[in-house]
């Protein structure tokens, strides 16, 4: 395990070009981590997002068992889809979801649709192929860091497959999307839940991203209703 970053903020590269969105919704030093088996590439990873946004930690791991030990929370995590441990792509994004609850950027070039639309059907918060330029890299990173998806158009056109029509969803993302599609508030859901508010608009959002990945986009309440009752998660409005 290696971190390196302790606390210290990078200074912006004066030749990059800024960011569309903010490094996080706070503005402030993001927490990353990495999980690669190959040591070099996520030292360049690094050097790359030091020179594009503020980072207050940056911690390597080689699989996802050696992440959960480190103990520490990230704003995002950067996931190779492949690791040498024999671990299934969409189990160790479950598993970060589940116990970290930070989003998940998947960071390979896997070629396999498939394999991509079971790790963001698990949760993934999007897919960035390793050739991608710094500048790229830079804004994935600050977009998931914000709870929204990312997708580049590639993978965008690639998981909008005929084929891939239903998104899974988890099962509290199935109930927070039943109560929202009948009208209720965020607030509401949460009490009904009983969770915080804020959790029921992270799950919104990652339901937003997996149908963005299903090519089948839902950016308000209506869209997003539409697709509940074409899921047969609520029903639709009854004959008079």
């Amino acid at each position: 395990m290696a971190s390196v970053g302790n606390g210290r903020s990078a200074t912006p590269h004066t030749d990059a070009e800024p960011l569309s969105k903010p490094a996080a919704s706070g503005d402030h030093p993001l927490v990353l981590a990495a999980v690669d088996d190959v040591p070099v590439l996520l030292e360049g990873v690094r050097v790359v997002l030091a020179t594009r946004m503020a980072i207050a930690d940056y911690t390597c791991a080689a699989t996802v068992d050696e992440l959960l030990a480190s103990g520490i929370q990230p704003d995002v995590v950067l996931l190779d889809i492949r690791l040498n441990d024999g671990s299934l792509p969409h189990q160790n994004v479950t598993r970060i979801v589940k116990e970290l609850g930070a989003p998940v950027l998947m960071f390979s070039q896997e070629a396999q649709p498939s394999v991509i639309q079971a790790c963001l059907a698990a949760g993934a918060a999007g897919m960035l192929e390793k050739n991608a330029d710094a500048d790229t890299l830079a804004e994935a990173v600050a977009t998931v860091a914000t709870g929204e998806p990312w997708l580049s158009p590639e993978w965008a056109q690639v998981v909008s497959d005929p084929t891939w029509i239903m998104p899974h969803l988890a099962e509290r993302e199935q109930e927070a999307l039943r109560l929202f599609a009948a009208g209720l508030k965020a607030a509401t859901i949460a009490r009904r839940m009983g969770v915080q508010g804020d959790t029921v608009g992270t799950w919104l959002k990652r339901i937003r991203g997996k149908y963005i990945a299903a090519g089948r986009p839902a950016p308000t309440r209506t869209d997003l209703y539409i697709r509940a009752v074409e899921d047969g998660y609520c029903e639709g409005p009854q004959p008079l």
